[in-house]
């Protein structure tokens, strides 16, 4: 056996050391076990979400996707073959919204950050087409001499106006539409 002390070899059954006098073991008081280290990165990520609430293609946002990049294109397609058999081109301008209304619907099915940017351009080209429209009514009401509520297409312009202002508040101040794209319009 060896000494605690000095470390060098002893007798087997010697309490105190023959060359250290000293004993030859240590009594060491228990050391209490260290508690389990809790299992923490060294730097806690805290993950905020960014999308809280609704996000994706759903509800009224691919309601207007599917309006604006299908049903409007399949109903332009419809007006044009009308239209082209009258020899009427003045709804040409028509149909260039009703192509980049396509266009527009389909940035927006893709979740396109650049959709919303077509989708203000879209909306100004609705506007104008709009004014265009009710200028044309209000003509069509001078020339016949009846009033512009009682003019053919005045209630189309209304209604389609409605429609406009409608979305165009959906996009402003939608959940969907913030989590989707990342702003509103």
């Amino acid at each position: 056996m060896f000494c605690a002390r000095c470390g060098e070899q002893i007798p087997d059954a010697s309490e105190i050391c023959p060359l250290c006098g000293q004993q030859t073991t240590l009594k060491l008081d228990p050391v209490p076990a260290p508690a389990p280290a809790e299992l923490h990165p060294p730097y806690a990520f805290v993950t905020i979400p960014q999308n809280l609430g609704l996000s994706g293609i759903g509800g009224w946002l691919l309601l207007y996707c599917i309006g604006l990049s299908i049903l409007t294109p399949l109903l332009g397609l419809a007006e044009l073959s009308v239209l082209l058999h009258f020899r009427n081109y003045e709804y040409s301008l028509e149909i260039l919204r009703v192509l980049y209304g396509t266009v527009v619907g389909v940035f927006l099915w893709m979740k396109r950050p650049i959709a919303l940017f077509l989708l203000r351009i879209y909306f100004i080209v609705i506007a104008a087409s709009l004014l265009l429209f009710l200028l044309r009514v209000v003509a069509l009401a001078l020339r016949t001499h009846t009033s512009i509520a009682l003019a053919r297409g005045f209630t189309q312009v209304l209604v389609q106006t409605g429609f406009s202002i409608l979305w165009f508040v959906y996009f402003r101040k939608s959940e969907r539409v913030r989590n989707t794209y990342g702003a509103n319009l």
